[in-house]
């Protein structure tokens, strides 16, 4: 496993990681084996998205015996509510949330917390005095926290992030799909610039993409910015979205969630690819569009 830097947080992650949110409706076996066999290929970086009990409960069972050897992302932004995911602003709310997972994971800091899927008409609240982002420095200042993060679906949301110095990572979907999105390129160039760590989701488009030689729909928060119906080509490849991913500017790592160790084991070939297997050169005018 090849490992590069997030940006100036001296991180150095898996240039695959793990998105774990196919696992919230796994049993806790699978959650357990599929998160030792990543550790075991080299995924370092994880990405928790849901602060649901049971959810963080099988993945801190997992993680136990190699929590110093791997980096854990945790979310602002969302609660448990009746054992669902509900997105939520309130401080209080993600505060005592996050203590919770905290707890849960036992280790007395995360490595990352995330503030959750920002929307472009909240992110000055977001940043504002009292707001989200003062709950983050706050909880890394106490030592809860090492980094700050920002996920977001809109490019113009990841541009004023990368700018504003708040943040050491951003999270956006980085695919095949927005290939051509309107200030995609200026915004990867900036986080290499700015030295702002770019963890690229939804290599997949949420599994679109691997709907080889079939017409699909590709929502907005799948590719990325884009909602498209498109026939995928018959000759995509996991390895070919990865690589995709991984070559674009500024990536620091790209984490594709799985829901079995079948599923991850595909993901996994791409260590040990050929160049060919590698090049989507053939693909790439499908989405220059």
């Amino acid at each position: 496993m090849r490992l590069r830097k997030l940006g100036k947080t001296g991180l150095e992650v898996s240039e695959i990681g793990l998105g774990t949110e196919f696992l919230r409706e796994q049993s806790k076996n699978t959650v357990i084996s599929v998160i030792q066999e990543a550790i075991k290929h080299g995924i370092n970086y994880f990405d928790i998205v849901f602060n649901i009990s049971e959810y963080i409960n099988n993945i801190s069972l997992a993680i136990k015996d190699y929590r110093d050897q791997i980096i854990l992302t945790c979310h602002l932004g969302a609660i448990e509510k009746n054992g669902k995911h509900q997105r939520t602003r309130s401080i209080e709310a993600c505060e005592q949330t996050f203590l919770k997972t905290l707890s849960q994971f036992g280790k007395g800091y995360i490595d990352i917390v995330n503030i959750q899927f920002v929307k472009e008409n909240e992110y000055e609240s977001i940043i504002a005095s009292g707001g989200l982002l003062d709950l983050a420095k706050r909880l890394q200042q106490e030592g809860k926290a090492k980094f700050i993060g920002i996920s977001t679906h809109d490019i113009s949301i990841c541009q004023k992030a990368v700018m504003s110095g708040h943040f050491d990572l951003i999270m956006n979907q980085i695919n095949l799909v927005n290939h051509t999105l309107p200030g995609r390129k200026v915004f990867l160039e900036t986080c290499k610039k700015e030295e702002v760590g770019l963890v690229a989701m939804k290599p997949f488009a949420r599994g679109k993409l691997l709907q080889r030689n079939r017409t699909v729909n590709i929502a907005k928060y799948q590719s990325g910015g884009i909602s498209i119906k498109k026939k995928i080509p018959r000759d995509i490849t996991p390895i070919k979205c990865l690589s995709y991913t991984l070559s674009q500017t500024g990536v620091s790592t790209t984490i594709p969630g799985v829901k079995n160790i079948q599923e991850l084991k595909e993901n996994l070939t791409y260590l040990n690819a050929s160049d060919e297997e590698k090049d989507f050169t053939s693909i790439i005018n499908e989405f220059s569009v």
